[in-house]
């Protein structure tokens, strides 16, 4: 299987608030279980940032279904490409909801957003945005069964 890694962001809709946060992302994380899927969704101030991993087919049908999904608007894909590993191979899908984070968290979110929409040559996209998602990956808990992870190889570092 040939791994990719697809990155997009949108508007939410209606604000959300952590309880519809966490059910919503519950439902991913059953899904993306079966499918081989993992990755990450960001939450700040009405937008969303979402790392998707897995066979291209499978998240290139799955980004049609965020496309499609009410939830949602203006919905931006900022890249796929080819990846030799995963970033959050021990989540079937993380969530961060900057808004109970700090201020610089979020300014760090917003870097990310404006250097993933900056063109970089031919290829589209700047390597930043994944590692600052890998580094935004260093402040999601530990996956255990009782928050809903899964966990996939080697254990995430530790906060």
């Amino acid at each position: 299987m040939r791994l990719y890694q697809l990155l997009y962001i949108s508007d939410a809709t209606e604000p959300m608030d952590t309880d519809a946060l966490e059910e919503m992302v519950e439902r991913f994380r059953r899904r993306n279980r079966e499918r081989g899927v993992t990755g990450v969704l960001f939450y700040s101030a009405g937008h969303f940032i979402q790392l998707l991993e897995g066979k291209r087919e499978t998240i290139e049908s799955l980004f049609k279904t965020i496309q499609a999904d009410p939830r949602h608007r203006n919905v931006r894909r900022l890249l796929i490409a080819p990846a030799d590993r995963r970033i959050f191979e021990v989540w079937d899908m993380g969530l961060l909801n900057l808004d109970e984070r700090s201020e610089l968290d979020q300014e760090r979110l917003v870097r990310l957003v404006r250097e993933a929409e900056r063109p970089r040559g031919r290829a589209g996209f700047a390597p930043l945005p994944l590692r600052l998602l890998a580094e935004f990956c260093m402040m999601l808990p530990r996956p255990t069964p009782s928050n809903g992870h899964t966990r996939r190889g080697k254990p995430p570092p530790k906060s």
